[in-house]
């Protein structure tokens, strides 16, 4: 087993509820997370639909995928496109409990928001670890989907560069790694400082066992 080093650029513009931002939400352009790449591998690779879960559990998700990933971290001047107006499903989005329920039936709450989108052309580097996706697929390149309702399309393929990359301390915290975040841009979003590729990949095998 070997790190393989990615290259990643977005070809279709692509956005989740990241940032505060007026009158909806915005999306940080640089960084995609690992487990966004991973969920996006499993479902291109592998065909496996999500189990729908009343309540995140992250660490389960990922003992069912056979790859670890550092995050995607933006590579030149990755920007958003203006604010766009949408319609959002909260039943999709926010789920049916009972808090977004009474929310949504209080007459206070409305459905639609301005949200900015990563614009096409964003680039972005890492690594994953595990079987070689490339291989599975017999292919040069890899377009899986991202992004709230998939919409995004991300196009992956092996990176001739070997340059340090940034581990996500939450993900780590998950398999009680000890990986401290250098910043934190969302809880679920915390780069540690740059790793050697070789220190990377020593680090990702002990999040927990992958096949051999």
């Amino acid at each position: 087993m070997t790190p393989i080093l990615l290259d990643a650029e977005v070809l279709t513009p692509f956005y989740y509820h990241g940032h505060y931002a007026m009158d909806g939400s915005a999306t940080d352009p640089g960084v995609i997370t690992d487990t966004t790449l991973l969920f996006a591998l499993r479902a291109a690779l592998l065909g496996v639909s999500p189990l729908l879960r009343g309540q995140p559990d992250y660490r389960a998700d990922l003992a069912t995928i056979p790859w670890r990933a550092s995050l995607l971290m933006g590579m030149g001047n990755n920007d958003l496109l203006p604010p766009l107006r949408r319609t959002v499903d909260m039943d999709k989005e926010g789920g049916r409990s009972a808090r977004m329920q009474k929310n949504m039936s209080s007459g206070f709450y409305k459905n639609q928001f301005f949200t900015h989108s990563v614009r096409p052309g964003a680039a972005y580097y890492g690594m994953v670890v595990g079987p070689d996706p490339f291989s599975w697929a017999d292919n040069d390149e890899l377009l899986v989907r991202i992004g709230v309702g998939r919409a995004g399309l991300l196009r992956l393929h092996r990176s001739t560069t070997e340059q340090a990359v940034r581990l996500n301390a939450a993900t780590a915290q998950l398999f009680q790694r000890p990986v401290a975040a250098e910043y934190r841009i969302l809880d679920t979003i915390r780069p540690s400082r740059p790793y050697a590729v070789s220190e990377a990949f020593k680090e990702l095998r002990a999040w927990f066992p992958l096949p051999q």
